[in-house]
């Protein structure tokens, strides 16, 4: 196995994260994984006590490190930052699946949210980047902030139907060295992490996925891709195809059909957070149902609570 599947997690997000390893002893061939907390560190004892009691049974065939964020900030003190925003685990994810690097020891390494799980057999070299394309699908928030990318490092921008990207989810696969060379162009960790942040605001937005290909471009080395899509991930906006009208099951359904006729399968679905006001716990059962997971639901009491 040439790659490493890496996941950061937060409190929040601790039912999806024990979903995700259920579906990895379900599913997933066994292959190197590595997590990430990213809270406090006075958290960190009772994160891996719980993990220890709910998770670790069910990787005892993976090669499975475990972190504290702390360690790949180890250079600087985040309260050093001076950014109002240092300390959120929004941000800080995005920085520790750059910053990752430093201890993967594969070519390569999948990045996997929370939100994701498996849903078929497979190893982890089967999931695949995504084709890149234009970006006009992209929020003004994202655009602009291609756009300071693409400047920053001497990348032509032509407008958002010129600049191919893959899309900015996961799972997302990253090149250990291309990662590295990225943070050296920075001069390290800490003036990268500043210079992000200085472009992070109320009314800004930052994407790392989006940084690391730009950066990809301008060296030449940009992934191709081998498909056009790699996650059957719920977002709130799929609540507005009339194909959800007729169950979550019938939208993937369809996605999964597209999919075969065009030679590809997915291996990975999710659910975003966003969905939790939209879906109460028996229509994340039936969800999970449809793709045979019913042994999967995890300990954890389900955050999922429809708002009418």
């Amino acid at each position: 196995m040439n790659t490493t599947l890496v996941c950061v997690v937060c409190d929040r997000d601790l039912w999806n994260f024990e979903l995700l390893v259920r579906s990895i002893h379900k599913f997933l061939q066994p292959c190197r994984l590595i997590f990430i907390y990213n809270e406090d560190a006075e958290r960190y004892p009772h994160f891996r006590k719980w993990y220890k009691d709910t998770c670790e049974p069910l990787l005892h065939k993976f090669d499975v490190k475990l972190y504290h964020k702390e360690l790949f900030f180890n250079d600087y003190d985040l309260k050093d930052m001076e950014h109002r925003l240092h300390t959120e685990p929004i941000y800080n994810q995005q920085m520790l699946k750059l910053f990752v690097a430093d201890v993967v020891v594969t070519e390569n390494y999948t990045v996997f949210d929370c939100k994701n799980f498996f849903v078929e057999p497979c190893r982890i070299n089967d999931i695949k980047q995504t084709y890149p394309e234009d970006i006009s699908y992209a929020d003004h928030y994202l655009k602009a902030w291609c756009m300071v990318c693409c400047a920053k490092l001497d990348v032509r921008f032509r407008g958002v139907q010129h600049l191919k990207l893959s899309t900015n989810i996961t799972p997302f696969i990253m090149k250990k060295k291309s990662v590295q060379k990225l943070i050296k162009h920075f001069k390290g960790k800490k003036e990268l992490h500043k210079w992000m942040l200085s472009w992070c605001g109320d009314d800004s937005n930052m994407a790392e996925f989006y940084l690391y290909e730009i950066f990809c471009i301008a060296k030449g080395i940009q992934d191709p891709g081998e498909v056009p899509g790699n996650t059957l991930t719920i977002w709130e906006h799929c609540f507005k195809d009339p194909r959800t009208l007729k169950g979550l099951d019938f939208y993937v359904k369809s996605l999964q059909h597209a999919a075969e006729c065009m030679g590809y399968k997915y291996y990975v679905a999710g659910l975003h957070t966003h969905t939790r006001k939209m879906l109460n716990p028996d229509d994340v059962k039936d969800f999970l149902s449809y793709f045979n997971m019913d042994d999967c639901w995890p300990e954890r009491g389900c955050p999922f609570k429809k708002i009418l």
